[in-house]
């Protein structure tokens, strides 16, 4: 499975401390030059996600920005978004890691594969990442991620906890 990342997941997964050990479900894992420069023009030298990226991890393959076709365009995402989409479509068997609504009906209508941030969280515990998803996500809503309180007795559910 290859992962191709927007900036909000890395964002909210770098905050929580969570990103070294949830990258590794794509192998190799893939984000679009226009989502790095997304995440590096942030002004806050101390951010997370910015800080992970200027490590220069090997965790990841930055990959230059495809052309974007007529109908993604038509969408009206973010560059990002599109980046991301249009880097799947180019690349079989590439799941997309998004948060935005917008965009992951666009993925949909492109019939590419997304998940989300609690996505990931549900494919680390089942592939023993992480020992518990409930702590993730505690983690994961103190970097900031708005998670209704269903949500969050869903995920627990699925994760059997």
């Amino acid at each position: 499975m290859i992962l191709v990342f927007n900036a909000s997941p890395l964002i909210v997964l770098a905050k929580a401390g969570l990103l070294d050990r949830l990258i590794v479900l794509g192998n190799p894992a893939r984000v679009p030059q226009a989502v790095v420069d997304e995440i590096l023009r942030v002004d806050d030298e101390n951010d997370p996600a910015r800080r992970w990226l200027e490590r220069d991890p090997v965790l990841i393959e930055v990959v230059p920005t495809p052309p974007m076709s007529p109908f993604l365009a038509a969408w009206d995402l973010g560059a990002g978004e599109s980046a991301v989409i249009s880097l799947a479509a180019e690349q079989s068997g590439s799941v997309v890691v998004l948060d935005d609504l917008a965009a992951r009906r666009c993925a949909e209508a492109h019939g590419i594969p997304f998940t989300g941030t609690l996505g990931l969280v549900l494919v680390a515990k089942r592939w023993g990442l992480i020992d518990s998803a409930g702590e993730a996500l505690e983690l994961i809503v103190s970097a900031g991620l708005h998670i209704s309180p269903r949500v969050l007795a869903d995920i627990r559910a699925k994760a059997g906890e």
